[in-house]
């Protein structure tokens, strides 16, 4: 769903490591613990434990208000000043965008 550079980004804004940002990505693909797990090599107790400090980083309770707290965090991102993302918004450069003021 998200580009590598719109990953990057988030990982930088949000001060993500490289494992919560593995783990986050495996999250927007719909993997369950276990198969994160499986797929990192560690216990499912593991990918559990850092699920719940990924929660508590980001200040949300469950998946659904992560992955809508990462899709926030995008779309500030790309409508920033300066930013490498592009606008997800075609009227974002006529300024008739209603993200800009968000």
């Amino acid at each position: 769903m998200l580009s590598g550079q719109a990953w990057d980004g988030i990982a930088r804004s949000l001060k993500l490591s490289t494992r919560e940002l593995q783990i986050l990505r495996d999250i927007f693909d719909d993997c369950t613990e276990f198969a994160i797990a499986t797929d990192l090599g560690v216990s499912p107790h593991t990918i559990h434990t850092h699920c719940r400090r990924l929660y508590r980083k980001l200040a949300v309770t469950d998946r659904a208000m992560l992955m809508l707290r990462i899709i926030q965090e995008f779309i500030a991102l790309t409508v920033a000043p300066g930013s490498a993302l592009p606008p997800i918004c075609a009227k974002h450069t006529a300024v008739r965008c209603p993200l800009r003021d968000s």
